[in-house]
């Protein structure tokens, strides 16, 4: 333990990997970053390197940037991996394909696949992105080091930020940036709103409070229109924050989308990188009470930075809920990420109107921790139907669009994708079960592999009769005469059709062994003419 260096005592060890526990159900955090240092395989091999940088890590930005570095430099070592591919501004090596002039965008707007080359038949093809990012992974010393965990986590992060890359190359979808605050907060403007949906969920919404951001800061607003003129995704942009070293930064935060939907998110803050508007944003996925939940445009965590901005308000004055400048100096007439005399978490659209209703309670009830709420989402638990609070979804994942509870969503045993788990979706028909793996799959392709895999390792094949049978003395090695070569091979037979064969007169026995062909003039097999009988 003297080599991880991520904590330094047991305090700090729960600080970062603690269990918290909500209603009896427990659910420890960080578990990708503590699968890291559970792997003894890496760690061994790390200690031995004399690099410990690997096991120093204490949130996943950082430990993201660094395995990507290590997996570029990996495959710009390799002589094998001669082709180089540029994704998302990053450098991959491959000894099997390309890119062309579209740069992995596919031609027909498929956003979670990637447009390559293959090198061996110089064709055009595409490839579900997270498959491809894998085979970048593992194509390198480095990345095949990696454990399942991590792959699978480097590839979702990959699908997501490739798919809001491909969604935000569309024509269809157009960006906006301008001070037409009360549209992004409209209801009617919002593709897909609704009080019951996942759509939007922002507690602003209609709540006209908007006018905070014309009069007490300077502010921008953001948003992706798609083809009808809905808006997809929305955030605002505060153009002048400024750091405990005064730099300023431009920043992006409150982003909120369609079916809440992180593609569109990232979407929305990738085209605000491209088209220059921003250094900084708040991290995708990040609740509102994270207010240091910062990265730059590089994907660096900014979480040490103390941000604050100017801020005019007074007690009377128009509020619109803060979630990173929460902090409030009345005095300095400045809002910060890190200390103040007011809180800005207001609902209530005032300072004042939030000291009138101080002693208001949650009306949202929130069936999985048993609770009331501000706010609630729908999500999936154990198969059935309930609502969580839309600030406290720690236990669920959001997977095809609807939040699923870690406990509902398995990896296929095969490739590692996740999939509904069968025990509680046993209904669902997006799985496929082994019959003799006694193991569910994504796909009937990962299902056969899986089979065969079974089948070559614990059974024994008849190449006759083309089936698999349990016990090795149920299948018999008999001679096959290839009429090509001319010549006997070996090859195999149920006991139960050998014997239905030599009683049919369709396979011979000579010398303790049996053959499909042989030479009828001499009685003997091919080749066997000249020889005595012999024993098996």
């Amino acid at each position: 333990m003297l080599y991880i260096t991520s904590f330094s005592n047991y305090s700090e060890f729960q600080e970062i990997f603690g269990v918290r526990e909500f209603d009896g159900k427990k659910s420890r955090k960080n578990k990708i970053l503590l699968s890291l240092l559970k792997d003894k395989k890496l760690f061994k091999e790390t200690v031995k390197s004399g690099d410990l940088t690997l096991f120093s890590f204490k949130n996943l930005v950082s430990l993201r940037n660094y395995l990507l570095h290590k997996i570029t430099v990996s495959g710009a070592k390799s002589k094998k991996l001669n082709h180089q591919i540029q994704l998302l501004g990053r450098y991959y090596y491959s000894d099997k394909y390309r890119l062309d002039e579209l740069d992995g965008i596919c031609e027909d707007g498929t956003p979670n696949a990637v447009r390559y080359i293959n090198l061996e038949s110089g064709r055009v093809f595409k490839m579900k992105c997270g498959k491809f990012y894998k085979h970048l992974i593992e194509s390198t010393r480095f990345g095949q080091k990696l454990n399942e965990t991590l792959v699978i986590w480097l590839c979702e992060e990959f699908n997501m930020e490739w798919q809001a890359h491909a969604i935000g190359m569309l024509p269809k979808n157009k960006l906006y940036i301008n001070d037409n605050f009360a549209d992004i907060y409209n209801s009617s403007r919002l593709k897909g709103y609704d009080e019951d949906s996942d759509s939007f969920i922002s507690c602003m919404v209609d709540k006209d409070y908007y006018n905070f951001y014309k009069y007490s800061v300077k502010a921008k607003a953001a948003y992706l229109e798609d083809e009808k003129g809905m808006i997809i995704a929305r955030c605002i942009i505060f153009p002048e924050v400024y750091d405990q070293d005064d730099n300023v930064w431009r920043y992006a935060e409150r982003q909120y989308s369609y079916k809440c939907n992180d593609i569109y998110k990232r979407a929305l803050v990738d085209a605000l990188i491209q088209a220059g508007e921003i250094d900084c944003f708040k991290k995708i996925g990040a609740s509102c009470h994270e207010p240091n939940a910062i990265v730059d445009i590089n994907g660096n965590s900014l979480a040490d930075k103390k941000f604050r901005i100017d801020c005019e308000l007074d007690w009377e004055d128009t509020l619109s809920y803060q979630d990173t400048f929460k902090y409030y100096s009345m005095h300095d007439r400045e809002a910060n990420n890190y200390c103040g005399s007011y809180s800005l978490e207001v609902t209530e659209g005032s300072l004042a109107n939030a000291d009138e209703d101080s002693e208001s309670e949650p009306d949202e009830y929130d069936s999985y921790h048993d609770r009331d709420a501000w706010e609630v989402c729908t999500v999936y638990y154990h198969g059935s139907e309930e609502t969580c609070d839309v600030e406290d979804r720690e236990d669920f994942l959001l997977f095809n669009g609807k939040w699923y509870h870690e406990d509902d969503l398995m990896e296929c045993p095969k490739c590692g994708k996740k999939m509904l788990n069968p025990e509680y979706w046993v209904e669902d028909k997006d799985y496929f079960h082994g019959e003799y793996t006694n193991q569910d799959y994504c796909c009937e392709d990962c299902r056969d592999k899986a089979e065969l895999e079974y089948k070559e390792e614990n059974m024994f094949y008849s190449d006759y009769d083309d089936e698999w049978y349990d016990n090795k003395s149920d299948v018999v090695v008999y001679r096959h005469f290839s009429h090509i070569t001319g010549d006997y091979e070996d090859q195999t037979i149920s006991r139960e059709s050998l014997l239905d064969k030599l009683e049919s007169g369709e396979m011979y026995e000579w010398g303790g062994q049996y053959f499909d062909v042989i030479n009828e003039e001499v009685g003997k097999p091919y080749g066997y003419e000249t020889l005595l009988e012999f024993a098996a």
